[in-house]
């Protein structure tokens, strides 16, 4: 297993190259003139006084002064806590000012008009809003998938994102899952095993029968489609496509097998009554 040299870590704590070089190079030498400290992070004098400022005014460094002589030290590593939990607040503070200004925003969004609409997701970024999409279901989303084409390459979004969205919002889903180990553990793991997961029912049938590389979902008016290898997805937004992808997911729901449940499901209301 390859280890993160602990300058390239440092960087993911909100310090510049330079900054992590002298902030490493200050906890090495302990109180010592800039000169010292630059020659020891490989920067010129110039640089390094611009940097020990920053690092002072973000509490990494402080002065200290013996007959005259200006020295810098670093504070302890454990300011890195302090980084991560003031990251963690704005975070928390950030996403309750969403709750207000997301409708907000969306009541500026121009409505659709009748015709089919169709949208075009790429990219890594683009995949996850097509992810995120169907967090705006109202009443049941249902999947049908082979679950580890999506989990794989975005872990970090479902874990830090999308499951505590959807377990905020307690979106109720049933999952048709292409049966393989993986798509096992991941209900048992995701759903069984987490007392705040939303409500979940999964069936699941042979690869033999029914395999795809893509992962299918039908939210809303909406019937969609990514191929994450690709980082390609498309939505259709249209009621009657919606419609009948409802009726095939139903037709491959009664031939699946082994059904679980987390916990008791809603009565899901149509979305035409």
């Amino acid at each position: 297993m390859l280890t993160v040299p602990l300058h390239d870590q440092l960087k993911s704590f909100d310090l510049t190259d330079h900054e992590a070089r002298v902030y490493l190079a200050c906890l090495e030498l302990g109180p010592e003139s800039v000169g010292r400290i630059a020659e020891k992070a490989n920067l010129n004098r110039v640089t390094t006084y611009a940097v020990v400022d920053v690092l002072t005014k973000k509490g990494f460094l402080h002065e200290q002064h013996s007959n005259n002589k200006r020295r810098v030290a670093a504070f302890s590593p454990t300011k890195l806590y302090d980084i991560v939990s003031r990251r963690a607040e704005k975070i928390k503070r950030q996403t309750q000012e969403l709750d207000d200004l997301v409708p907000q925003l969306k009541g500026l969004m121009k409505q659709k008009n009748n015709k089919t609409n169709i949208v075009y997701f790429e990219g890594e970024e683009g995949m996850k809003n097509w992810a995120s999409d169907a967090l705006e279901t109202k009443g049941e989303l249902l999947e049908w998938t082979r679950i580890e084409s999506f989990t794989e390459p975005f872990e970090e979004y479902l874990r830090v994102y999308y499951f505590p969205e959807k377990f905020r919002k307690q979106i109720p889903s049933r999952f048709i899952f292409i049966d393989t180990p993986k798509s096992r553990r991941y209900v048992q793991t995701r759903y069984l095993n987490d007392p705040t997961s939303s409500p979940m029912k999964a069936r699941f049938i042979p690869q033999e029968l029914f395999d795809t590389p893509g992962f299918m979902i039908i939210f809303n008016d909406c019937f969609s489609i990514a191929l994450p290898k690709e980082m390609r997805g498309v939505t259709v937004i249209v009621p009657l496509i919606a419609d009948t992808q409802r009726k095939i997911f139903e037709f491959g729901w009664l031939h699946a097998k082994d059904e679980v449940q987390n916990k008791p499901y809603p009565k899901i209301l149509s979305l035409r009554a």
